[in-house]
């Protein structure tokens, strides 16, 4: 019989990550290399932060998990620096797609601007009222 327990993320993540290795191993001739890696960029007027982006790299993807500009900077290309800052990295690391999320609220037409294709959506996620748009790009 099975049964169900909760855990701790710190000792249950790693035990998931070698179920995942072995479907690899049984699916691939040869295992692509995961290299789990953050990239972490801001954005600053003098020492004050105005903006950052960070992208979670895992095997040849980023998923940019997190881009945000203060308001008083809205509207002076910091989005779109960061946006194609974290392109050109993932470009030198022969990455293939880079996909990301944002709500019907944020910047749905930012992303769209710059080449990224909407490839789902899920209405009333988060919330009620709200759509969350899902997008990729591939960079090759």
């Amino acid at each position: 019989m099975i049964n169900l327990k909760e855990m701790t993320f710190e000792k249950l993540e790693p035990e998931i990550e070698k179920i995942f290795d072995q479907q690899n191993e049984d699916t691939f001739d040869q295992v692509p290399e995961r290299n789990a890696e953050k990239i972490v960029i801001g954005a600053y007027d003098g020492e004050e932060l105005v903006g950052g982006i960070i992208g979670n790299k895992q095997y040849e993807n980023v998923h940019i998990a997190m881009l945000a500009v203060k308001g008083g900077y809205r509207g002076q290309a910091v989005g779109s620096k960061l946006l194609k800052e974290i392109e050109k990295r993932a470009r030198e690391m022969d990455i293939i797609h880079i996909t990301l999320s944002t709500k019907s609220y944020q910047a749905e037409g930012f992303y769209k601007k710059y080449g990224y294709e909407v490839f789902g959506t899920l209405e009333d996620m988060p919330i009620k009222g709200v759509t969350k748009f899902y997008f990729h790009k591939r960079l090759d």
